[in-house]
């Protein structure tokens, strides 16, 4: 008896026995309508899908400041006014002045010979150089400005603030094959033909 009779013979059989049917024994032949059991295997397929592989994320850039050495003229002394005494200057100057009018005046005198002689003199003015003091330039106040002293100096200066900059990472995608059940497969009687 071959592999392939046995096989429908079995089935045969537990077809009988599914139906009702009495009871068939092994190398016997099926007695009515027989059915043969068909296994029918799970179909698998492959699908392509978008996973995401990194999430989206922030990042944040901080920049610092920015410092440069730059020279700035700075007051030594402030600008002020100083009051200046000039005292008064003086010449000699040399005039001449009349020390005596002179004028005419009667004058008694005795001669040689003891007598009385009256006469009127006339005497002219009398004149001197004398020497005096003016005022050439009188005493005064002067004020004068005096300019602000100034030197250069250098100095550290912020030239760029610090910062704060924020780039948005978006998220990463990728294909991935998933492996996906398309039919579950399973199995069925068919019927076979009569008296087997």
């Amino acid at each position: 008896m071959s592999f392939g009779r046995t096989f429908v013979m079995a089935s045969c059989a537990a077809a009988a026995l599914a139906a009702g049917v009495g009871r068939v024994d092994a190398g016997e032949r099926c007695v009515g309508q027989c059915f043969e059991k068909v296994a029918t295997p799970p179909v698998y397929g492959s699908v392509a899908e978008q996973v995401m592989v990194a999430p989206p994320r922030h990042v944040v850039h901080r920049t610092p400041a920015e410092f440069a050495v730059v020279p700035r003229p700075v007051t030594i002394a402030p600008e002020h006014t100083v009051a200046r005494y000039v005292p008064a200057e003086y010449a000699s100057v040399a005039e001449t002045v009349m020390v005596s009018p002179g004028g005419k005046r009667w004058v008694v005198r005795r001669d040689y010979y003891g007598r009385e002689i009256g006469c009127w003199e006339v005497t002219p003015p009398e004149y001197a150089t004398r020497t005096r003091s003016v005022v050439v330039r009188p005493a005064a106040t002067l004020y004068e400005r005096v300019p602000a002293v100034t030197a250069m100096r250098a100095q550290h200066v912020m030239v760029r603030p610090p910062s704060v900059s924020y780039e948005t990472i978006p998220a990463e995608y990728a294909t991935r094959q998933r492996t996906v059940l398309v039919s579950p497969g399973g199995a069925e009687w068919r019927p076979i033909g009569r008296g087997y």
